[in-house]
């Protein structure tokens, strides 16, 4: 049981490493989440790796209504601006920002049936997300990227992206769920603003907190290894026989 006595319903590492998704469609805005709940699965994810132990990232939890609703305004008009605009412009698919968002856009420019589904669940979270009983932003008080020289970005977003997945793993382990979102930063400085977020504070991405809605999510189609990675030379596929997860463990051989 976990601390707010909910309980955890996955203790298995290989099904929640392979059925934390990205959850818009199936977020119960209706269910109440414990704080206390949200407070676990950041204690957890505090414990990933941060470069040198720097520990330099800020979690701001919002609940209140009106600040969740603001927040709203801003991601849904980043979304129409950023997004719809581009698809239904003359270029539509073929726009570099919406090109540069999708993966699954066509020489012809055609979206294929996957990208359009999540075109729709982006949609549907893009009007809806005020609505979930948390959203979660994490930061970093690393110095900003823009004013650091080479590797001060994989520095920043290195050290706190671990912690991110962390606690989105620890969701899916307790029957919430969340998606990792970056439209709002469009509206950073309002939002800084509206938060009282010092200067050089950088906000990383907003995540939105719910349970979910039934707790079956499944592994999904990815290219295979030796598709995305080499040995010892980019081109040189790396030799590994794809096994079912089922077969997959996490105990020593």
């Amino acid at each position: 049981m976990s601390a707010a006595g909910s309980a955890v319903p996955l203790t298995d590492l290989t099904e929640v490493l392979t059925t934390t998704r990205s959850i818009r469609l199936r977020l119960d805005y209706d269910r109440p989440v414990p704080l206390d709940v949200i407070g676990e699965c950041i204690q957890l994810a505090l414990q990933a790796p941060t470069g040198g132990d720097a520990q330099d990232w800020r979690w701001i939890v919002i609940d209140d209504p009106g600040l969740k609703a603001k927040i709203a305004e801003y991601y849904l008009r980043a979304f129409t601006e950023h997004v719809l605009a581009p698809l239904h412009g003359g270029s539509g698919a073929q726009d570099d920002e919406v090109r540069g968002r999708l993966g699954g856009v066509g020489r012809d420019g055609a979206l294929d049936q996957r990208t359009r589904r999540i075109l729709d669940a982006a949609e549907h979270l893009a009007t809806t997300i005020g609505r979930a009983p948390y959203l979660v932003l994490p930061c970093a008080t690393r110095p900003d990227p823009a004013a650091g020289g080479p590797g001060t970005t994989s520095a920043l977003y290195g050290s706190i992206y671990p912690a991110v997945w962390s606690f989105n793993l620890a969701l899916r382990a307790r029957g919430l769920g969340t998606c990792i979102t970056s439209l709002h930063l469009h509206h950073a400085a309002e939002i800084a603003r509206l938060l009282g977020i010092p200067d050089g504070v950088v906000q990383v991405t907003l995540l939105p907190v719910a349970y979910t809605v039934g707790l079956s999510f499944r592994p999904v189609a990815r290219k295979p290894v030796n598709a995305v990675s080499y040995l010892n030379a980019w081109g040189a596929p790396l030799p590994y026989a794809e096994r079912p997860f089922a077969e997959l463990s996490g105990a020593p051989a």
